[in-house]
């Protein structure tokens, strides 16, 4: 089997070394730079990665750069906050003038006092909402705790409280612009459940009935309330999220279909072939041949 060459980055260090930026983290679980710290040889551009880390960017004024996570693409970036979390495919190139910071963190920088992050902080998840237009107001308080953070980097422990009150502030921003209710409804927990099992599952679990009984309610009553809430079915949701991540294989590696197919637990690559086709309307070669 070929290699998968979406390049894995496990250290806040190894990703310094992979954007040829002359720097070593204040801390090996915790940094926080400005863009301007960059230019000093900085790549311009780096390829399709995952982190192991969390990063928070904030683009003060970003005009000619594109960033891209996963399929989606934004350019022309002024007061926007992007968050990217360890499931993320991340690659970007950089306007010369950009102007803004970036704030990068491991799992085990907030302990004890946050473990489930995504959960507690679902901007960081693959399937949520991951970039948001700041108004003037919440661009300068953002800005504000921003430089808190980075004057107080040096001190760990108090850096690691001003983190999660920024992260706090971030929920809140989630809150505003994703519309979600402040007490959510059993409705809506059911689905953002489900949605995170789906994250977990879909590579070996397509069918409807196994995350039903992972959350103890009936097949039926689970599509019911999914499709209700999303307007979309939960066996959609289940193969969007296959087809996601066959898209990003196909964009990203050089994984043929039938190595896709096993990835995927698809029995055969005749039945990836099929599923791609009926999905994009073209297959998985002609998809490769047009995102390349």
């Amino acid at each position: 089997m070929k290699k998968h060459n979406i390049r894995q980055i496990g250290q806040i260090s190894e990703l310094y070394a992979f954007a040829s930026l002359p720097k070593t983290p204040d801390h090996e679980d915790f940094d926080m730079l400005y863009f301007s710290d960059l230019q000093r040889g900085a790549k311009k551009m780096l390829p399709p990665h995952r982190r192991s880390f969390f990063t928070i960017i904030f683009f003060e004024d970003q005009k000619s750069g594109q960033i891209s996570i996963n399929e989606k693409q934004h350019q022309n970036l002024t007061n926007a906050v992007l968050f990217q979390g360890q499931e993320h495919i991340f690659s970007f190139v950089r306007d010369d003038q950009v102007k803004g910071s970036i704030l990068l963190f491991t799992p085990s920088f907030l302990l004890p006092h946050m473990t489930e992050i995504e959960f507690r902080f679902p901007f960081f998840s693959l399937l949520s909402q991951n970039l948001f237009h700041l108004s003037t107001k919440e661009q300068q308080e953002f800005s504000q705790i921003l430089s808190v953070v980075h004057a107080e980097k040096q001190q760990k422990e108090t850096v690691k409280y001003l983190v999660l009150a920024l992260l706090e502030k971030c929920l809140s921003l989630y809150q505003t612009y994703s519309k979600e209710e402040k007490y959510v409804s059993r409705k809506y927990l059911l689905v953002r459940q489900f949605k995170q099992l789906v994250n977990n599952y879909f590579h070996t679990e397509k069918q409807v009935d196994f995350y039903a009984t992972q959350l103890n309610v009936t097949a039926n009553h689970l599509s019911e309330v999914i499709k209700s809430q999303t307007n979309k079915t939960a066996k959609r949701h289940i193969m969007d999220r296959v087809l996601l991540e066959a898209k990003n294989l196909l964009n990203y590696t050089d994984m043929d279909a039938t190595e896709i197919a096993y990835a995927l637990n698809f029995s055969e690559a005749t039945h990836f072939n099929r599923f791609f086709k009926k999905e994009t309307q073209t297959t998985p070669r002609i998809f490769r041949q047009q995102n390349r």
